[in-house]
């Protein structure tokens, strides 16, 4: 009798055993892909509200799971002061990201979280729920990219998004850390430090959804004095940013 039932029990255990196992590998293979929360601060050295904001992303350039970027805008120059890092490119990122969005919202110190979500960018409650928002909103559309250099070449290794998905892998340089003195305007007097000021957007690619590679030549990423390389796989103009990895050193 004890021999019947071990020979019932040992196929029942390894059956439920396989199931759980398949339960198991479901589960894992339905976890959200973990890829950083890309942080766009616009900012402007005529804009009296901004240092709060440049301080809070140099803290938050310091998380391993953000990238951030700052992007100094020109349209604040007739106050007295022209920005010594800001330029038309990026005010008009910054206009794209609003129309994208159909709310208009253009302003600074904003914080764009992923492409997809904006705050008060000196406001470090409002930014945390930026970030925690817009990670939910995308999480079931983020890819994983990992960058390394060969060579005299980036390489960027992107993952598996699906068929028929699309975006623009972009390649960019910024500067860890510059301290700028301001001369006139609304912060006259002051020495405003920027971190990760982004000092050019090239693109490397079109993204289709499959796995693969995408490589640039180093010497394309070389005329601007940035000191970091980045790369964000971005839908669109001003639509979500589905993946970033970054380099500390050009």
């Amino acid at each position: 009798m004890r021999a019947y039932l071990s020979n019932l029990l040992v196929p029942l255990l390894l059956g439920l055993a396989l199931l759980l196992s398949g339960f198991y590998i479901a589960a894992v293979s339905a976890a959200p892909v973990k890829t950083p929360a890309v942080l766009e601060l616009f900012t402007s050295q005529g804009c009296s509200s901004c240092p709060p904001a440049d301080r809070l992303l140099g803290q938050l350039a310091k998380r391993d799971d953000v990238i951030a970027l700052s992007y100094s805008v020109d349209y604040w120059d007739y106050l007295g002061w022209k920005d010594t890092l800001g330029s038309p490119e990026n005010s008009e990122r910054q206009r794209r990201y609003a129309s994208v969005r159909g709310d208009g919202r253009v302003y600074t110190p904003q914080i764009v979280v992923n492409g997809v979500v904006h705050a008060v960018g000196s406001n470090p409650q409002a930014v945390s729920e930026a970030i925690q928002s817009a990670e939910t909103e995308i999480a079931d559309r983020k890819v994983p990219i990992s960058l390394t250099r060969d060579g005299d070449t980036l390489v960027a290794s992107l993952g598996d998004g699906g068929a028929g998905r699309s975006a623009t892998l972009w390649a960019g340089t910024a500067k860890s850390s510059q301290s700028v003195k301001i001369a006139r305007g609304e912060n006259r007097g002051r020495t405003v430090t920027y971190h990760n000021n982004v000092r050019q957007l090239v693109p490397m690619g079109t993204w289709s959804g499959a796995a693969g590679r995408m490589t640039i030549p180093l010497s394309k990423l070389k005329g601007s004095d940035g000191d970091r390389i980045f790369v964000l796989l971005q839908r669109g103009a001003g639509g979500p940013i589905l993946g970033a990895a970054e380099l500390s050193t050009l």
